[in-house]
C-alpha cells in the first residue's frame, strides 16, 4: 500500500530525531558538575570574605570603644573645681598647674580628677590607671581590681605619646617614664590601641589587625587641640 506524502515526511522527521548518546549524557553531566563546582567555590570565597570583614568590624568596634573611654576620662585629668583635691606644681617648667597626671609611660598612664567637686579623690573615675598586661588593656579605678577592657592586644598594642602646650606641641620624651616635672607639662596625649583578632579562616594563621588612634587635649592645660 502506497504511503501518502505527509506520512513519508513524518517518517523522515522521526528518523532525524535521534536520542542522546552515552557520550552526550556524560558531557552534559560533566559541564553541570563543573558549573556547580564553580558556583560553590565562589560562594565559599564570598562567605570567608564576609566572615573576615565581620571579624575586622568587631575588632574595630572594640578598639574604638576603648579609645573613646580613655579619651573621655583623660580629657578631664587634673580637674579640681574646689582647689582642694590636687596639689599645685611648683616646678620651674610648668608652675601653677594642677598635678593630675601621676605617672606617664609609653604603655601606662595614671591620672586623677575631682569629678564630683567634693574636694576628694574617692569617687568613681577620679583615680584612674590604664595599662597593658598579658595581652589585655586594663582599667583600674582607685583601689578596685583592674578590669580588662580589650583582649588580644600584642606587645606594644597600647601606646601613649605626650606633648606639652606649645604651638606647635613639643613631644615630651624620657627613658622609661616622664619625670614629675614633665608630667606637670603634659597638655596633650596621643593614644594608639592595636588588637589582633583570630582569623575566621582556619587555614590562615595571621590574625586580623585592628588599629585605632586619637589625640586628646587635657582641658585644664590646653585650649587647643592638635
Amino acid at each position: 500500500m502506497a504511503r501518502s506524502r505527509s506520512e513519508m515526511r513524518a517518517i523522515a522527521r522521526r528518523k532525524r530525531c535521534r536520542g542522546l548518546s552515552t557520550i552526550d549524557v556524560l558531557a552534559g553531566s560533566g559541564l553541570t558538575l563543573m558549573t556547580m563546582g564553580t558556583v560553590f567555590a565562589f560562594s565559599q570565597a564570598q562567605l570567608k570574605a564576609l566572615a573576615t570583614q565581620s571579624s575586622y568590624a568587631q575588632s574595630q568596634n572594640v578598639t574604638r570603644t576603648a579609645i573613646d573611654l580613655m579619651t573621655r576620662e583623660l580629657r578631664m585629668a587634673s580637674l579640681d573645681p574646689t582647689n582642694l583635691a590636687l596639689p599645685v606644681s611648683t616646678t620651674l617648667t610648668c608652675p601653677g598647674v594642677k598635678q593630675g597626671i601621676v605617672e606617664a609611660t609609653p604603655a601606662r598612664i595614671h591620672f586623677r580628677q575631682d569629678l564630683n567637686a567634693d574636694g576628694a579623690l574617692s569617687g568613681p573615675g577620679e583615680d584612674v590607671t590604664y595599662d597593658l598586661s598579658e595581652g589585655q588593656i586594663r582599667r583600674t579605678d582607685g583601689a578596685a581590681p583592674p578590669l580588662a577592657i580589650v583582649d588580644s592586644v600584642p606587645a606594644g598594642g597600647l601606646a601613649f605619646r605626650y606633648f606639652d602646650g606649645s604651638n606647635p606641641p613639643v613631644e615630651l620624651v624620657a627613658a622609661g617614664a616622664l619625670s614629675a616635672a614633665q608630667c606637670d607639662c603634659v597638655a596633650k596625649v596621643r593614644l594608639t590601641v592595636t588588637a589582633n583578632v583570630p582569623n575566621p579562616n582556619a587555614r590562615i594563621a595571621t590574625p586580623i589587625k585592628s588599629v585605632a588612634e586619637t589625640e586628646v587635649a587635657i582641658r585644664n592645660r590646653s585650649l587647643l587641640n592638635f
